[in-house]
């Protein structure tokens, strides 16, 4: 399996995961909206969550394993170190 992300600058910076089964293939899978966070235990991959308006506990959408979340944010941080040219930037993919 292949992890690609996709950048977009704004207000609330953000990144798309995509899923590919090998290099050259379609994303099977995209998980949109997703942010880095800083947490009381360090950095953390925020996924895409909705906030209860009677208990005001947030639901996330999507889950990873910690083998995941640990490859998806190699790969996020070390692709937000570059240069961005345009408003999104697709970076190469990483094998998994």
């Amino acid at each position: 399996m292949h992890i690609s992300i996709e950048h977009f600058d704004g207000k609330y910076p953000s990144f798309n995961i995509n899923l590919h089964t090998d290099e050259d293939s379609e994303a099977f899978l995209s998980i949109k909206g997703c942010r880095i966070q800083q947490g009381k235990d360090g950095d953390f991959i925020s996924y895409p969550a909705t906030k209860n308006s009677a208990s005001g506990k947030w639901w996330n959408h999507v889950w990873g394993s910690e083998k995941f979340n640990s490859a998806v944010m190699k790969k996020a941080e070390r692709t937000t170190e570059r240069p961005k040219q345009a408003k999104s930037s697709k970076t190469d993919e990483m094998e998994w």
